[in-house]
């Protein structure tokens, strides 16, 4: 048994049943086949409601690139949803748009710009054959030249008004839930790996958890005193 497996066993009975059962439905709907990558996104209100988003459509990995732009969350419209994702920021680099898409192409991703501007895909027909990261940019200058260089692949949502783009929460939202519904009625293997479930199970019951580390340092007391020969099974 992995060590998260036994970490959630041992903490699964300091958590009600109710939320137990809520751990364990939400982590079967849960994905990292579709990922999410926002560059430079610092309206505060549309940030959080991308993650509220997300977290909504089952989408666990959330990466924000930061070259610009700080990343902050409005937790009164966020409703807490930070709480259950995986943030992977890129603040260090250089280039850290570049960065991100690389570290993603490296772990099977096709890399997938959204834009107004080019005519390609539509959430309808992008392909799904392979895992995707869909990057957002910002409302006012939308992604970077780099970002929409590195793409495999671009993505524009339907529009039939005067108006030239959607908000860019709106835009994650559309985009992702069309996505998610085609991934989910299909024969894809879209749901994290049992490995993933371990620990992503054991990021939520922290969170739940006033006393988590207390808890966890007497797992790890546990584990680590040898056990009585006298007690061993015959």
């Amino acid at each position: 048994m992995n060590r998260n497996r036994a970490l959630a066993e041992f903490l699964n009975p300091f958590i009600t049943p109710n939320k137990r059962e809520k751990i364990e439905a939400a982590l079967a709907l849960r994905t990292r086949y579709l990922t999410v990558v926002l560059e430079d996104i610092f309206q505060p209100h549309n940030a959080s409601a991308c993650l509220r988003s997300c977290e909504c459509l089952g989408v666990q990995d959330v990466h924000i690139i930061e070259n610009r732009n700080q990343y902050n969350v409005n937790p009164d419209v966020a409703m807490g949803s930070a709480k259950w994702l995986n943030l992977r920021r890129y603040n260090r680099a250089a280039n850290n748009t570049l960065e991100c898409i690389q570290r993603l192409r490296a772990q099977g991703y096709r890399i997938v710009a959204t834009t107004p501007n080019v005519d390609s895909y539509s959430p309808r027909d992008l392909p799904l054959d392979q895992p995707t990261a869909l990057l957002y940019g910002t409302e006012e200058i939308g992604l970077s030249a780099e970002a929409l260089a590195q793409a495999d692949a671009h993505l524009k949502l339907p529009m039939y008004g005067f108006t030239q783009s959607y908000n860019i929460s709106v835009t994650v939202a559309i985009s992702l839930s069309a996505l998610v519904e085609r991934l989910r009625s299909s024969e894809i293997a879209w749901q994290l790996r049992p490995e993933e479930q371990d620990a992503v199970r054991v990021q939520w019951q922290r969170r739940i958890l006033k006393h988590s580390e207390e808890l966890e340092r007497r797992f790890e007391r546990e584990v680590s005193e040898p056990r009585d020969p006298r007690h061993r099974e015959s």
